[in-house]
């Protein structure tokens, strides 16, 4: 053995072994069952809202999960959604902001998926140019279409809230995970998800509120169409062949992008998956008339977007002292669905809303122009997933809707799919693998006609029932019963 080799090692093992001594000394720590937010609603800061101490407490338990789950803190924190000079000026579908990397390790991304987040423009219901920001969810190894460009799905998120805490550009779990955005970029597929517009980003350059019109597919729709534009021109690798695809409030979203899309056309469009669509909010308030189901945030969430409609919309008409109380608690707090589940649990309409809020002329005419949103020609092919035990959206009211969009235009090009036994969200996962072929076969079939729009259509509608497979339908898991909590110890990551 040489000599300074000798010496290495003399200088090399006491050191190991003084790193080895202080592994074991630093003690494993267990699981955390706390959070990392601390804040408490108090009777001070909750004056008139009418709370017990009982209820202020699973407030503050919700709001501090929610908080926990905010991946780079709050977005007035966030430097990402502060907004560019041009953001008063560009147009609908531009893009005004691109985040080329955003810094994942507070994220609970799967492994070798990486994240950006950008800001486009916009419209609101009156067609005026208004910012959005988005996530692009990148897979490892893409797909690739024959001009050798990324495929690219524009994902629909269902109800996350009605503030700008509520974007799930900036939740750990980008609020859908596995559900939806995880399963197609691990499938190959770039996935762009817009937060919608008062999500993420709630005000103009100029200061100027934004609202989040809630329900309102009509909108949402058109988010998800701006989006994909805006991602298009922010990453030219991105494909321009498109599917559209989107859950319960984004299911509506999808359903209102197809038919903006038989209105005014975008190139690259292949077709929509809208996953348990809002289709009929009327038919769903009538379907559940007396039933506690209906819950007060929706409510809650419309008097807000009524005030973007009319700024001079007295919340009084639909919401009591109590209510508005409330509204601006949540508002100023940015509760999202479990913070507000809790400030407006099941039974509170009783004296939060008012017992005449249907009749309101305002509410009356935005729940009109919702469900004319399912009234009109789509753009096909469309295709439409529905569990029969959804207790969110009922069945026979996704069903009417089908039915009626194929009798006033027979040419639609609409499939819908049943599945018996399944509910609301888990309708996702029990299709999976039957809609990710379907995209699969939209890109496969762009990439072989001379003209991609409407790729694989038949121009008919049809309907298709699923059943449980090898086991009996109640073997199978009914819920989804698990969230995505961020790993700080290695031996938590089985």
């Amino acid at each position: 053995m040489s000599t300074s080799f000798e010496m290495l090692l003399s200088i090399l093992l006491p050191l190991m072994f003084c790193i080895a001594c202080q592994a074991q000394q630093q003690r494993l720590m267990p699981q955390s069952d706390t959070w990392n937010s601390t804040y408490e609603v108090t009777q001070t800061r909750a004056s008139g809202a009418n709370l017990t101490d009982a209820e202020l407490h699973d407030i503050s338990v919700a709001l501090n999960f929610e908080r926990s789950n905010w991946a780079t803190g709050s977005v007035a924190d966030d430097e990402f959604y502060t907004l560019p000079s041009n953001a008063s000026s560009a147009p609908p579908g531009s893009v005004i902001k691109v985040q080329t990397y955003t810094n994942t390790s507070t994220y609970t991304l799967p492994p070798n998926t990486a994240l950006s987040r950008i800001i486009f423009m916009t419209e609101d219901l009156n067609g005026t140019a208004v910012p959005a920001s988005a996530y692009v969810l990148w897979p490892y190894l893409p797909r690739t279409q024959a001009d050798g460009r990324y495929p690219l799905v524009t994902w629909g998120h269902g109800t996350s809230g009605g503030f700008a805490e509520c974007g799930p550009s900036h939740i750990r779990n980008l609020w859908y995970q596995y559900s939806a955005p995880y399963a197609l970029a691990l499938a190959g597929y770039v996935v762009v998800a817009p937060d919608y517009r008062g999500l993420g980003i709630n005000e103009t350059a100029n200061g100027k509120p934004i609202y989040h019109s809630y329900g309102a597919g009509q909108s949402a729709g058109v988010d998800l169409l701006y989006a994909a534009q805006a991602a298009q021109s922010a990453f030219p690798s991105i494909s321009e062949n498109f599917i559209v695809m989107g859950h319960s409030q984004g299911g509506n979203a999808a359903w209102g992008a197809a038919v903006r899309q038989a209105q005014s056309p975008s190139a690259g469009y292949l077709g929509t998956i809208a996953g348990s669509p809002t289709t009929n909010y009327t038919a769903i308030i009538d379907f559940y008339s007396g039933n506690p189901i209906i819950p007060p945030q929706l409510q809650l969430l419309w008097a807000n977007a009524l005030r973007g409609l009319h700024p001079s919309f007295n919340l009084s008409a639909i919401l009591t002292d109590t209510g508005i109380v409330r509204l601006t608690l949540a508002s100023e707090l940015g509760m999202c669905n479990s913070a507000i589940g809790m400030l407006l649990p099941s039974g509170s309409s009783t004296y939060v809303v008012q017992p005449d809020w249907l009749s309101v002329p305002e509410l009356s005419s935005y729940l009109s122009f919702l469900d004319r949103g399912t009234q009109q020609e789509v753009a096909g092919p469309m295709l439409v997933l529905q569990g029969t035990l959804d207790p969110a959206v009922p069945e026979q009211i996704t069903t009417a809707a089908v039915q009626s969009t194929c009798k006033l235009y027979p040419t639609s090009d609409i499939e819908y799919w049943l599945f018996a036994n399944v509910t609301h969200v888990p309708v996702l996962y029990a299709s999976q693998r039957l809609w990710l072929d379907w995209i699969a076969e939209r890109f496969a079939a762009a990439d072989n006609a001379e003209d991609s729009n409407g790729a694989g259509s038949d121009g008919s509608c049809s309907m298709k029932n699923f059943t449980s497979g090898p086991m009996p339908s109640e073997n199978y898991q009914t819920e989804l019963e698990y969230y995505l909590e961020l790993a700080t110890q290695g031996y938590q990551v089985a």
